[in-house]
């Protein structure tokens, strides 16, 4: 339905019922205008409800209303009509597991069929406003080789009709190119998912949305056409027309740059360009809902570059402050990003030691999941309950360590990406096997005494045994992850022949040592002693180097 519009389903189906015994070609004018503003609103309001072949039934009748009224300005509605059809964020509850660009694309292509017969503006703005929509749709259905050509379509549009409504629409185009091809278009590997939601709205190996900065990489891969920065072309669009329309789509490239600027871990910039959309959203409050839906994303990356700085005060804020927005937009595209805050900040408190606040924020987590119908979530969840899991290994906490990891087993039935996370928890496993399976341990400790004469009887060295701890990641290198990326690729990124600990990417990982090829094992005994040692002096040269980088910051920052 229109905006403005307050007709509720019935009154409108009422009101096109008035009209079903009536040819078109004898309507009156004014009943004509009546009928077609009634079938626009009520195919709006089916699409909005999911009922998209309701929908496409009233758009097929308007079409045939034009037929029959050549020379009319149905037309007009009709694109109309096709264009409210093609909306992605407003029936963001509709699309949260899946979109059709498709069919999106299909109706995109009518508005330009009516626009070759009248190019005219009153044709031109819904298609620009379907051309950005369906930029997004492909984007959210990684599809990114589809969106250069719509863009270069979209500037086509604006340069003959240099209006502010296309101008927003090209900016809003450019707002989600910027998060779905990242900052050049030209990191394929980057374009996740979502997300995603990218790796959107997750995981090791960094599928980000984020790539370098276009006066580093002149074109890509991705039919982005000829280089371009889209951030200057949006501020230069913004001085020819600063509406307000416009200036929400030029937040949303603000917004999007920021992923390339928590790859860089460059904190201050993005906290800069936060601020620019808080004072745009300032300057045009009729339009600051527009605006501000953008900064979750800018908020989560602001979390995600200052956990890579081990800045843990300032994951804590940024956490807060992305957790603020979502309770105010409460979108599904909002959760998302709050989903990504709320996992690094808790990665920070499970590594800067503080389980307690990491098992609170894995709880959150948990009511995201159970809210939203959407992968990305569990995705989210499962990698925290990876670092859940370590943190009480690494604490001795072995009760709570077994517990979790049983979850984690539990999770896996059914799930699409069972084996990578099976494949992490036996990574576990062999980090510390007396936490998870003590009795054989034990066994083998027994075995080991009995056989071994001149093994050592110290206490202390058969305590140290049991207290085998599993590394963290270490923060330098950390996983720079968006909401888009697939469970499999977020909750355990296993090398090529299964194995991994569920933090490592396709080139091996420090904490469980995948990917590696190793020599024929010691005996079990030997290798448990060897363990331990090892286990030990990683723990401590990993908890030492986060903790001093982040000691080191706080200095810097008092100084």
């Amino acid at each position: 339905m229109v905006p403005n519009d307050t007709r509720s389903v019935g009154e409108l189906e009422g009101r096109i019922e008035t009209f079903d015994s009536t040819p078109p070609a004898t309507l009156s004018d004014e009943e004509c205008a009546q009928l077609t503003d009634a079938l626009v609103a009520l195919a709006d309001a089916y699409g909005a409800r999911g009922e998209f072949d309701a929908e496409a039934e009233l758009i097929a009748r308007l079409d045939r209303l034009r037929a029959a009224r050549p020379g009319s300005d149905v037309d007009i509605h009709l694109a109309s009509a096709l264009a409210n059809a093609t909306e992605v964020h407003g029936r963001a509850d509709v699309y949260e597991t899946a979109i059709d660009p498709d069919r999106l694309e299909a109706y995109r292509d009518r508005i330009e069929e009516l626009y070759e017969r009248r190019p005219e503006p009153v044709i031109a703005a819904p298609l620009a406003r379907a051309t950005a929509q369906t930029v997004h749709a492909n984007g959210t259905a990684e599809r990114p080789g589809r969106i250069g050509p719509l863009l270069d379509r979209l500037e086509t549009v604006y340069d003959a009709h240099p209006e502010p409504d296309v101008a927003a629409s090209l900016l809003r185009a450019y707002a989600h190119a910027e998060l779905y091809l990242g900052a050049d278009s030209l990191d394929a590997d980057s374009l996740d998912a979502d997300s995603p939601d990218g790796d959107s709205g997750v995981g090791e190996d960094d599928r980000e949305d984020g790539a370098a900065s276009h006066e580093e990489q002149p074109d890509g891969p991705n039919g982005d056409g000829p280089a371009r920065d889209r951030l200057a072309r949006a501020e230069d669009l913004f001085k020819t027309h600063p509406d307000g329309e416009v200036a929400a789509g030029l937040a949303g490239i603000l917004a999007g740059r920021t992923n390339a600027d928590a790859k860089r871990t460059d904190v201050e910039t993005i906290e800069d360009r936060i601020g620019r959309i808080e004072a745009l959203a300032d300057r045009y409050p009729a339009h600051e809902s527009e605006i501000t839906r953008w900064l979750p994303v800018a908020t989560a990356n602001a979390t995600r570059a200052s956990f890579e700085v081990a800045d843990v005060g300032r994951v804590e804020h940024w956490a807060a402050q992305t957790a603020d927005y979502h309770e105010r937009l409460a979108t599904a595209s909002s959760a998302t990003w709050a989903a990504v805050a709320t996992f690094f900040s808790a990665r920070a408190s499970f590594y800067d030691g503080d389980v307690a606040a990491g098992e609170e924020k894995l709880e959150r987590l948990e009511a995201l999941d159970r809210r939203y119908d959407n992968p990305v979530f569990a995705h989210w969840r499962s990698r925290a309950m990876f670092d859940a899991a370590r943190a009480y290994v690494e604490t001795n906490r072995p009760e709570r360590a077994r517990e979790t990891a049983a979850e984690l087993a539990a999770f896996a039935v059914g799930h699409e990406d069972r084996e990578a996370i099976e494949s992490g928890l036996e990574s576990l496993y062999a980090h510390a096997p007396q936490m998870f399976d003590e009795e054989r341990f034990e066994a083998e400790t027994e075995t080991e005494a009995g056989s071994e004469s001149d093994a050592p009887a110290d206490d202390e060295s058969r305590a140290a045994d049991h207290e085998i701890a599993v590394e963290p990641t270490s923060s330098v290198g950390a996983p720079g992850d968006a909401p888009g990326e697939t469970a499999a690729d977020a909750t355990a990124s296993s090398t090529d022949d299964g194995s991994g600990c569920g933090s490592c990417g396709d080139d091996g990982c420090g904490s469980c040592g995948s990917d590696r090829q190793l020599a024929e094992p010691a005996s079990l005994p030997v290798l448990a002693a060897a363990a331990a040692a090892l286990a030990v002096v990683v723990l401590s040269v990993a908890y030492t180097l986060y903790r001093a980088a982040g000691a080191a910051k706080r200095a810097l920052d008092r100084s």
